[in-house]
């Protein structure tokens, strides 16, 4: 159904104007008839109300939502049905998003991306600690108010504890920018995974981009799950190096090779800023959340309940000296019953003890709670109790209760922690790291991970625990997990600039071979690695051969003419085509033989661009004869020879086949 402005729902929200829309719901201011405020009501869009199980998984996860109490999270007040339609209420921000902000003003300096990504992570370790996994964390979840506060919002796909399986196998839900590798492959969502799309937001708040982008969500989610990322301080030069090194340790492709919790990623950039500023991590002190936004825990109050004795009433009378002590039994002799009954209410009203009422001293430390009861006249004794909740040694509770109103010199009983207690701690060897560590987690343990690398067994596999499966511990008490990384690889070193014999010894030390050396036209030094194969940083099985190309000068602009003169045609062509020429060719008779160069242009050794034309001249021969051969013979048969010839007239020629 399509709510209108004006419309009520749940006989308390008036709907006002579309705030946004996205693919699952829609989100409307409201006014609150109830509480007289302002708030905001996501209600799920129609295909998705028709579901069922995905109105389930939309209860179930507002619930799961309604129960974070954390001033970096948007508070959710209210949930219901309406008109076949399913609704959220929440608490309505005015400020512009993170998105908006990183638009307007990215790069943001490093001091203001690290506060705005603490306060992510912390919203998101409160999350974590109930179990709530967001799977959408971008920046427009993120609401960020004028004095800097941010609050993160839309837990609408998140995915709450036991509650799991509500959510498909293999379906992949999300924003493809910000989506871990291991969700883009559809497989099972951990911490883990929220903190890498932190790591996106905090690197986008930086640079100014995503570090992985593309035309369609589909080529965006295969750079996640493959692709490393662009270096920040490629992009602003201005990053400082350590806070860098945090971005991408926590985009780290395997959760294991990135920040698992919130705490540990802001345990990181705390770090970083303290290096950056020149202080120490430990003693830097966040700023505190907005006062309109902290949530107290709430506390009974104290002095205003407390009886404190009375420090200045006068000393209960002495006894009184023999003869008032028996003037009332002459009383009680004369007016026997009305007296008596006098004497009684006396001693019960005008004669009895002081009354306190028992403050409240839970959480105090033993010695500290004593000294406030005896200093009220109280008798106090002490009883342990297991408490997970409560630090071992401090006080739980009392009994009676706080509050409660008892004479002075009444005994009070503190009831003191004990501590956790023990618990089995679960076998997880041979499970996945995700399904131990909540299987750990949910006995009441806290998780520890090493890695380990071992060829017979699957990376993210527990390959031992500590202590081991079905022991007993102290309950939150750290169990350590070795987790297999697989077989053993090497990282591929960086070549470029290395001589040859430079990359061999590199490799070599590295656990690798040197494979086919070839050479490639650059204007980088001549003899030096330009490019390898596999490519730097990627990890391959120790002994890989890396095959590398070696720098060697560009063919000049210009090459000499060879000589092919006295070549036989065909050769000639060859020798031209082979060093860059084109080629024509014509005939000449001469005395060389037929197919012969005679002759060619340009010459030999002339300085031309290279591919311009060669010109030969092939020899077709020598010429064949044209003039015929005359001789002179005399008139008659049989005469003499003649004389010498003179300028007077000749005999006729006679022509000579």
């Amino acid at each position: 159904m399509s709510f209108r402005t004006g419309d009520l729902i749940g006989d308390r929200y008036e709907l006002g104007g579309q705030l946004g829309a996205g693919g699952m719901a829609r989100v409307y201011l409201a006014h609150d008839r109830l509480l007289d405020r302002e708030v905001a009501v996501k209600v799920l869009s129609d295909p998705y109300a028709s579901d069922p199980n995905f109105v389930e998984r939309f209860r179930r996860e507002a619930s799961a939502a309604a129960g974070l109490n954390h001033p970096n999270i948007v508070s959710v007040y209210d949930r219901g049905e309406a008109d076949g339609s399913y609704y959220i209420v929440m608490e309505y921000l005015p400020g512009p998003d993170l998105k908006q902000v990183i638009r307007r003003r990215a790069p943001l300096a490093p001091a203001d991306a690290i506060d705005y990504a603490l306060q992510i992570l912390a919203a998101l370790g409160a999350a974590h600690r109930r179990d709530v996994i967001h799977r959408d964390v971008k920046p427009q979840n993120v609401m960020v108010s004028e004095d800097g506060h941010l609050k993160v919002t839309d837990f609408g796909i998140a995915r709450a504890g036991a509650q799991s399986e509500m959510t498909e196998a293999g379906s992949v839900i999300g924003t493809a920018q910000y989506l871990s590798p291991e969700q883009a492959r559809g497989d099972e969502v951990t911490a883990a995974s929220d903190c890498y799309a932190a790591g996106i937001v905090l690197y986008e708040m930086l640079t100014g981009r995503v570090p992985f982008d593309a035309e369609r969500p589909v080529a965006v989610a295969m750079k996640q799950i493959s692709d490393p990322p662009l270096p920040p301080r490629e992009i602003v030069p201005t990053i400082p190096p350590v806070l860098e090194t945090v971005v991408l340790h926590s985009l780290g492709k395997r959760p294991s090779e990135r920040y698992r919790s919130a705490e540990e990623f802001s345990r990181a950039l705390l770090d970083a800023r303290a290096a950056i500023d020149g202080t120490t991590g430990s003693t830097r002190m966040m700023a505190p959340p907005a006062e309109a936004t902290t949530v107290m825990a709430a506390q009974p109050p104290t002095e205003a309940t407390r009886v404190a004795p009375r420090r200045n009433a006068p000393p209960p009378p002495a006894d009184p000296p023999p003869a008032r002590r028996r003037w009332p039994w002459l009383v009680a002799g004369l007016l026997l019953l009305l007296l008596a009954s006098a004497g009684a209410f006396a001693l019960l009203s005008g004669g009895g003890e002081d009354t306190v009422v028992l403050p409240d001293v839970s959480q105090s430390t033993v010695a500290e709670a004593r000294a406030e009861l005896e200093a009220l006249d109280l008798e106090v004794t002490t009883r342990t109790e297991v408490d997970d909740a409560v630090e071992e040694g401090l006080v739980i509770r009392t009994d009676p209760e706080a509050g409660a109103e008892v004479r002075e010199g009444t005994t009070v009983t503190l009831i003191v922690s004990g501590g956790r207690g023990e618990g089995v701690v679960p076998d997880v060897e041979g499970l996945d790291v995700t399904t131990a560590t909540r299987q750990i987690t949910g006995a009441g343990f806290e998780v520890d991970v090493e890695e380990r690398a071992d060829p017979e067994v699957e990376p993210e596999i527990v390959i031992s625990q500590s202590p081991a499966g079905d022991d007993e511990a102290e309950l939150g008490s750290t169990v350590t997990l070795v987790v297999s990384t697989g077989p053993d690889d090497v990282e591929v070193p960086n070549l470029t600039g290395l001589t040859e014999g430079e990359a061999a010894a590199t490799l070599e030390d590295a656990g690798l071979t040197l494979g086919s050396v070839t050479t490639q036209e650059s204007e980088d030094t001549p003899g030096t690695v330009v490019s390898q194969s596999p490519g730097r940083g990627e990890r391959v099985d120790p002994e890989t051969a890396v095959d590398i190309a070696l720098a060697v000068e560009p063919e000049p602009d210009t090459i000499q003419v060879p000589t092919v003169i006295g070549n036989f045609a065909a050769d000639a062509f060859a020798k031209l085509e082979q060093a860059g020429f084109s080629v024509i060719s014509d005939t000449a008779p001469s005395d060389q033989p037929a197919g012969v160069v005679i002759d060619q242009n340009p010459s030999a050794g002339t300085e031309v661009t290279r591919g311009s034309r060669v010109v030969i001249t092939v020899s077709s021969g020598p010429p064949e004869s044209e003039e015929p051969v005359t001789v002179t013979v005399p008139g008659d048969p049989g005469e003499a020879p003649a004389a010498p010839p003179s300028d007077g007239p000749q005999g006729p020629p006679v022509e000579l086949p």
